[in-house]
């Protein structure tokens, strides 16, 4: 299940097509600044980037390059398939997308940071920095999460 609080990228980017016409290079870039909270030694969805054409055809998948990695756990980028109805203008498309997930060290607690970069077929490029606060594991948190998910 995607949360889209946690995702504010996801909207921007399956919104529509990132393209720039032909002949045009541009550097373009976007700075995104957020913070997110993590349960030590459990995986966290830092965010999910895709591309949908306008038309509700899959576009090029976006390239994700980890800038930053983090001091005290590790992020992984995975491809996976977004669920059919998550793109609402869309409703009958289950596109593929790329998952960015945080995993702190289980015996971690505290503050962490993370950037990478996610460029678009067109070249337009988004720098993220996210800052992550480290918490124990409760109880309710203990449940075993299923990393391999192919649905993102």
């Amino acid at each position: 299940m995607i949360r889209l609080n946690h995702l504010p990228a996801l909207a921007v980017v399956l919104a529509g097509s990132l393209a720039i016409p032909a002949g045009v290079a541009l550097a373009q870039s976007n700075s995104v600044y957020r913070s997110a909270d993590a349960v030590a030694g459990k995986s966290e969805r830092l965010g999910v980037y895709g591309n949908v054409q306008k038309d509700c055809t899959p576009g090029p998948l976006p390239t994700v390059r980890v800038v930053t990695p983090p001091k005290h756990g590790e992020l992984n980028v995975r491809s996976g398939t977004l669920k059919v109805g998550r793109i609402t203008r869309c409703p009958k498309l289950a596109p593929k997308a790329q998952g960015i997930f945080y995993k702190a060290n289980s015996s971690y607690k505290g503050p962490d940071e993370v950037s990478y970069e996610v460029r678009s077929a067109s070249g337009k490029v988004e720098a993220h920095t996210v800052r992550i606060t480290v918490k124990d594991a409760s109880p309710a948190d203990a449940k075993p999460t299923q990393d391999t998910d192919p649905d993102l």
